[in-house]
């Protein structure tokens, strides 16, 4: 597993939350209602899912497993409901003895793995049978704007040079399939923002967060990382501008 972006400013991923929030409540309430559900989330971050999560199914413990020892940190210090709690852990090795969960989701993980099947097949492993595992995931197929904004191919191109798996929007029912499940639900979801600049000024906190990344990595020149922020910049403060995200990818599969 491997983190490209620098999660040093928290407003990033606060801001990722507040924009995924309503289309990951809408996937969520595809789960019948389990009482006395046993949740866990994967690749929590600072917690936002992990609540999401609790709140949305009515989980009464669910925990949210982190690499990043200072996100866990981080969750763990806020103000957090009663049987939401998180702790360090490595996705593709889960310290969870088997059917431990009735629900395992992730959002905006499995881009961060090399093998994402082994992180799926961790899911399946801890779920009980009857469980759900449900994933979420991004694909960077591409994004548009209007104005348009040749900082939009910029991103984009940091999205599918850093990334380990920038394409696991459009495989992640394959991954599910390999991976053992056979009852699978899937779809997809965009997102256009106007008269608004919540996504934009995502985009724009992701490219300061990646740049130097991206550049190190001989992906944009240091003159295009400053482009890419400046352009970005430029449509978070225009404010009849338009941005079509890219699309995000859900899938639940029974197990």
């Amino acid at each position: 597993m491997s983190y490209t972006i620098d999660e040093r400013n928290p407003e990033r991923q606060q801001l990722l939350a507040r924009v995924l929030e309503p289309s990951t409540r809408e996937v969520l309430a595809r789960l019948p209602r389990i009482a006395n559900a046993r949740c866990l989330d994967l690749g929590c971050g600072q917690g936002n899912t992990t609540r999401l999560l609790a709140e949305a199914i009515g989980a009464t413990h669910c925990i949210g497993v982190e690499y990043d020892a200072a996100l866990v940190e981080y969750a763990s210090a806020q103000s957090n409901p009663a049987g939401v709690s998180f702790q360090h852990g490595d996705v593709t090795r889960l310290p969870f003895p088997d059917a431990s969960f009735d629900v395992a989701f992730c959002r905006y993980l499995m881009i961060h793995l090399a093998d994402p099947i082994s992180g799926v097949r961790e899911m399946l492993r801890v779920v009980r049978p009857g469980g759900y595992v449900v994933a979420y995931e991004p694909d960077f197929i591409g994004e548009f704007s209007d104005p348009e904004s040749s900082a939009l191919g910029l991103i984009n191109r940091v999205w599918n040079g850093l990334f380990q798996s920038p394409k696991a929007g459009r495989r992640l029912l394959r991954y599910l399939r390999e991976a053992g499940a056979s009852d699978i639900k899937g779809g997809v979801l965009m997102q256009l923002e106007y008269e608004a600049a919540v996504i934009k000024r995502t985009y724009r906190l992701t490219a300061e967060a990646t740049g130097p990344l991206a550049h190190a990595r001989g992906i944009l020149s240091e003159l295009e990382v400053r482009e890419m922020v400046d352009g970005l910049k430029r449509l978070e403060d225009d404010p009849v501008s338009v941005l079509v995200k890219f699309p995000d990818v859900w899938a639940i599969a029974r197990r």
